[in-house]
């Protein structure tokens, strides 16, 4: 995921686009940034609908969420990252250069 506008790729910025969302999972790689803005307008009317998560499924999402925020990065090692993880962050919006 880009989080940096100027590290998007030259064919993602001729398509006037500012994100960049790609995963790569056994090998391949799944782009996903078209779509991405209305994930939660579509999750919250499916809610509406009547066809919600349940408990068991929230408290997964809880203990997942809890395990990521307490984990102990490893940073890049060996092969095993994105490429867009050797870039350079966005700065901050709140720190001046």
């Amino acid at each position: 995921m880009s989080i940096n506008p100027n590290t998007i790729t030259a064919a993602v910025k001729n398509n006037n686009a500012r994100t960049f969302r790609s995963i790569t999972v056994e090998g391949r790689e799944i782009e996903f940034s078209e779509g991405f803005t209305d994930l939660h307008t579509l999750s919250y009317q499916s809610i509406l609908a009547g066809n919600g998560f349940g408990l068991e499924e929230a408290a997964q999402a809880v203990d997942l969420a809890y395990s990521i925020r307490n984990a102990q990065p490893i940073g890049l090692n060996g092969n095993e990252h994105h490429p867009l993880a050797e870039l350079p962050l966005s700065p901050h919006p709140f720190e001046r250069e």
